[in-house]
């Protein structure tokens, strides 16, 4: 596989240095968290909800600000949901809400922190809930056989004897409940996304809560796993998609243009958001620029954010397939 020379022709040695401090990084980072520590990796009390917390209906397309305003009211926090949208969406009524603008937002307002992977799992959100902390998710609004539409919630409580989730949504309404099987389907197609917002002083519990997918790399390594795992044992549109993601952001762009096509052969996909951008993205890593441009353009209404807010390459899934064709050409990273 070659990284097309668009993104690193004259730029070699800068590529090869921040690639090689890039993982190194991570590498280090995530040492310390390859278990979860006893307190947060007890064993799960059956049933568990994070306490008070505000419900509110969103504005127009305003569910990822509406959440978040939720998760914060777990703080004493009553943040206007107006504020959070101008600065978390912008004026463009049209345009969603990514999670990589609540880290900034967050801690100049409350002196908080927010955190976003994907790959998340049940099992984590339990953790995460058990430790009072509520994390949001995006999924579908509705099963995608009544509509498609992207979607934030805030998961504020489990039951294991029933098997639900309890959510306040911003649009179905409080503590409503989701099934695991619901909650797990309707999560896959946008790669398991998840977030969570903590106090400073609850960094550490964070990363041990999250384990081994605290490293940014090293989670795009096991989601990549475990999503081609699922798309060939189920052979689904979503698992499809979740693969074609997974392999797009690990550097395996040959695997995720398949992945991506294999998807959309099985079925739609409108509202699938990553898949916009994702699909050409991955083409255009392989030199294949025509291709990149007409896909762009068909897939372009597939989602209601306007292309100037469609995602840049991504730098790590670049730096992750320079680094493994070029490892013959980059310093050990053991040495770091």
């Amino acid at each position: 596989m070659v990284v097309r020379a668009d993104y690193d022709s004259g730029m070699v040695a800068p590529l090869r240095l921040a690639a090689v401090a890039l993982v190194a990084a991570s590498l280090v980072a995530a040492a310390p968290q390859a278990a979860r520590a006893d307190d947060s990796n007890a064993a799960l009390p059956a049933r568990a909800d994070v306490g008070p917390m505000r419900h509110l209906w969103q504005t127009l397309n305003n569910c990822g600000p509406a959440s978040v305003v939720m998760a914060l009211s777990t703080f004493g926090i009553d943040a206007d949901q107006e504020e959070a949208r101008l600065a978390l969406r912008g004026p463009d009524v049209r345009r969603g809400m990514g999670p990589g603008g609540v880290n900034p937002w967050v801690t100049s307002l409350y002196d908080l922190r927010s955190v976003s992977r994907l790959n998340g799992t049940l099992d984590l959100m339990k953790h995460f809930i058990a430790n009072g902390f509520a994390p949001m998710v995006t999924q579908w609004m509705q099963d995608p056989t009544v509509s498609r539409i992207a979607h934030w919630r805030t998961v504020r409580g489990y039951d294991d004897d029933l098997k639900v989730f309890y959510v306040n949504d911003p649009m179905l309404g409080a503590n409503v409940p989701l099934s695991y099987e619901w909650f797990a389907a309707n999560w896959q197609p946008f790669s398991y996304r998840w977030m969570v917002i903590y106090k400073p002083a609850d960094a550490e519990r964070v990363q041990q809560i999250v384990g081994p997918d605290w490293s940014e790399l090293g989670m795009r390594d096991r989601f990549y796993a475990r999503a081609k795992a699922d798309a060939y044992a189920q052979d689904t549109s979503a698992a499809w998609f979740a693969f074609g993601e997974a392999a797009y952001q690990d550097g395996w762009f040959a695997e995720a243009v398949a992945a991506f096509e294999r998807g959309m052969q099985l079925g739609s996909a409108t509202g699938v958001f990553t898949v916009r951008s994702s699909y050409p993205l991955a083409l255009r890593a392989l030199g294949r620029q025509t291709e990149a441009n007409a896909a762009a353009a068909t897939l372009a209404n597939i989602t209601t954010t306007p292309a100037t807010v469609v995602q840049s390459p991504d730098g790590y899934a670049l730096f992750i397939a320079f680094v493994r064709t070029h490892e013959n050409d980059t310093v050990a990273l053991t040495e770091y």
